[in-house]
Formats: C-alpha cells, sequence, structure tokens
C-alpha cells in the first residue's frame, strides 16, 4: 500500500487500526540486513529486500559456565525460555542427557501444574490444550529419571509468555508482507521474530535455513546471540565458535570481528578471563585492518583492564 494511500485513509480508521498500520509500516521501512554482510551471496538476493524489525532491546538471562562438566548430567532447557511466542504450540526442547530413558515434562503457570507428559526424546511440541493465555507466565520443568531437573541449572529468566494480543497482529502483518520474494521470506521471518522478542521462533527458524545447507558466519553469530539472550550459554559459545571458524575460512573480516567481541564479552560473563583476553585480541586485530580506530581503542581498554588482573 503507497504512502499516500495510507495517509488518505487515515483519519477513517479506529485508534487501534492506526497503530497498527503505523507501526507495521515503520516495520516494513527498516532495512537492516547490513549487518549480514554475506547472508545475500547464500539466498542471491540484494541485501535491501530484507525487512528487518529491531523495535526491541533484549536482555540477556543469566545461567553459568556452558563448559562445567555437571551440565551434561542436567536436562537444562533449550527452548522456549526467557521469550515471547507467536504460537500457542512451541516445540519444547531440553538437554539430551546421555544415559537418560525418560524425562517427564511439565507445563507450570504460577504455582499450578496445567499440563504434563513422559516420554524417551528431548523435544516435544505443545498440544495447544491446555490453551496457553495471552499475558501469562509458563515455566517448563523437565525432570530425567537419573533424578536430574531442569531446575539444579543455576539460571534465571526461563520462563516464556505468549505475545500480547495487541502486537500479534502487526507481526503477522509484517510476515505476510508481499514484497518480500519467497526465497528471502525465511531469513527475513527470523529477523521480525527476532525484532518482537519472539526468540524462540527466531532460533527455530535459522536453525532450519542452517539445516537445509546455509552455512555462513553470520547466521552462527545471530544464533549465538539469540541463544545468549536466552541463557543458553553452552549453545551460545558453540555457535560463535562455529562463526568464527567460517568468518576465517570465508576471509570475512568484519564478521570476524563481530563475533571475536561477542565471545570475549561472554567469556568475560562465565568468568574465563583468559579465553576473553584471546578473542578481544582477534577482536581488536581485525578492526585494525578495517581502520577502525574507534573500536580498536575500546577493544584496547578492554585488553588492558583484563591484562591487570
Amino acid at each position: 500500500m503507497k504512502l499516500k494511500k495510507l495517509l488518505k485513509n487515515w483519519e477513517n480508521k479506529s485508534r487501534i487500526t492506526k497503530t497498527f498500520v503505523w507501526f507495521a509500516a515503520i516495520l516494513l521501512l527498516l532495512v537492516m540486513l547490513t549487518t549480514l554482510p554475506n547472508i545475500h551471496t547464500a539466498f542471491g538476493f540484494d541485501r535491501s529486500e530484507i525487512i528487518l524489525a529491531q523495535s526491541r532491546t533484549c536482555r540477556r538471562a543469566r545461567t553459568g559456565d556452558p563448559r562445567d562438566p555437571s551440565l551434561a548430567n542436567v536436562p537444562y532447557l533449550i527452548s522456549p525460555r526467557h521469550t515471547s511466542l507467536l504460537t500457542n504450540k512451541p516445540k519444547l526442547r531440553w538437554n539430551s542427557v546421555l544415559g537418560v530413558k525418560q524425562y517427564t515434562a511439565s507445563l507450570v503457570k504460577g504455582d499450578k501444574t496445567i499440563w504434563q507428559t513422559t516420554l524417551d526424546q528431548h523435544e516435544v511440541v505443545y498440544p495447544g490444550e491446555p490453551k496457553l493465555e495471552a499475558g501469562a507466565e509458563y515455566l517448563l520443568i523437565i525432570k530425567a529419571d537419573n533424578g536430574k531437573s531442569s531446575q539444579d541449572e543455576e539460571a534465571s529468566q526461563q520462563e516464556f509468555r505468549l505475545l500480547p494480543k495487541a502486537e500479534v497482529g502487526i507481526v503477522k502483518a509484517t510476515l505476510n508482507n508481499k514484497q518480500l520474494p519467497d526465497k528471502n521470506k525465511a531469513l527475513a521471518r527470523a529477523y521480525i521474530y527476532s525484532g518482537f522478542g519472539l526468540k524462540a521462533e527466531a532460533i527455530d527458524t535459522l536453525e532450519k535455513i542452517i539445516t537445509s545447507g546455509i552455512e555462513e558466519a553470520a547466521l552462527y553469530k545471530k544464533l549465538g546471540d539469540l541463544y545468549w539472550e536466552t541463557g543458553v550459554n553452552v549453545l551460545a559459545e558453540i555457535k560463535y565458535l562455529q562463526g568464527v571458524k567460517l568468518a576465517i575460512a570465508a576471509r570475512d573480516i568484519p564478521e570476524q570481528a563481530h563475533i571475536s567481541a561477542a565471545l570475549g564479552e561472554l567469556y568475560i560473563e562465565i568468568g574465563d578471563e583468559k579465553a576473553a583476553l584471546k578473542y578481544f585480541i582477534q577482536a581488536r586485530e581485525s578492526h585494525k585492518t578495517l581502520g577502525n580506530a574507534q573500536r580498536v581503542k575500546e577493544l584496547d581498554a578492554e585488553i588492558g583492564e583484563l591484562k591487570s588482573l
């Protein structure tokens, strides 16, 4: 719909509809593919075709060291956690524990268990009944037959909730934008989900893109960011490391710089100063090559502080 037509019909719409159209229009104008320098070559499209929603800043959930050996025996939550959801039937995933033959998954609302099932796999799709309520907070709890529970993980902000009804229509309208060619929709969908705080759905979409055979450093960087934001540091580390490997192989210096810095920050959070120093130095060298003096200065400060420890 052209801008003039939108403005012409503006006064005839209700307040809710006005908010919907205006907000959707803003989202459709936020073209941010410059953060993904190589993705366009894998998909064969112009960067300006992808519409990325960036309407929120996500706070990261906190968790422990991803390399803690004790985590291997814990069925810690992978998804959904610390996220909003668009679907009423989300895929529930958790860590697959070696030697465990049976898991009990319980969905808790407040202090009440509203759904429970026992299975021999480490993922299941919620059947949709009881129906999840918008605005309510839910927590998935997994108990394994080794006596361990997802509650044994030292973490925060594991809850999830449905996206408020007022925003659902905006998301769906943005996803159904006919200006996006079909070949671009999967990637655009992932970034739109992320922009609305739908981190679980963004993760699932990006994982499917990678499974389809698209191997790009920027995809792994985004996945690392999302896993870190949701508190699954063990997978954040894995995705970042794979992203760095791909960036080096592709001689993609900007992505090397971004992912190395992200790894440095991750290692600082989990208390591994030695690893943080290594990746901050890598990031600094990449930014030197790029001629980014300001970023080099910032990283020098980080490196100096770490060395003083």
